[in-house]
């Protein structure tokens, strides 16, 4: 699936409908120690081979430290029918313009692109109205185990990581990977 990404063509050609959930890698509050540069170097060799492994354009970001408010964004998105498109709006904004998907400005400037009103988005994001259902998530999440992202659930089952259009494929009829929800990742 060179240049789309795989969950999003197998949703179209399935007929699919993809519920996504926050998920926090770096959590609100929560400062890391600084990087060495080898580290910081495995990380963008990692991230940009990932990205030429899926025929998609990624590269490491240092600017977005956090991701609370895009994932509040979300929910704002969803509910107004173009959570897909805010997605792929924060995610080429993450991996391909490096820009910072926790400040305001940026999110209310994505928005604006895919045709949500900028204004009600920023209302919104300022409100903290969906900051309980992001947290539920969360809870959620840690709840079923998951440490990781992206994790896909069908089922009772799970599988984490980057997959290709086929893995999702035969994961979704049951024929592969994953493993049963109620064992707790180590």
């Amino acid at each position: 699936m060179i240049g789309k990404v795989p969950l999003d063509q197998l949703a179209k050609d399935k007929n699919l409908t993809v519920e996504w959930k926050a998920f926090e890698l770096r959590p609100e509050g929560i400062e890391l120690p600084e990087k060495s540069p080898e580290y910081l170097a495995r990380a963008k060799a990692g991230v940009e081979a990932l990205g030429k492994k899926y025929g998609l354009n990624m590269n490491f970001n240092e600017k977005s430290k956090h991701s609370r408010l895009a994932l509040e964004g979300s929910k704002f998105a969803e509910e107004q029918g173009l959570g897909n498109a805010y997605h792929d709006a924060v995610f080429a904004a993450q991996f391909q313009e490096q820009k910072n998907i926790n400040d305001v400005g940026v999110l209310i400037e994505l928005a604006g692109q895919i045709g949500l009103d900028s204004q009600e988005f920023k209302q919104t994001l300022l409100s903290g109205k969906y900051k309980q259902a992001v947290s539920q998530d969360i809870a959620e999440a840690q709840h079923l185990g998951i440490q990781s992202v992206p994790c896909f659930i069908v089922d009772g089952r799970a599988v984490h990581g980057a997959q290709s259009y086929e893995a999702l494929e035969k994961f979704l009829q049951g024929t592969g990977g994953g493993f049963p929800l109620d064992i707790k990742l180590k």
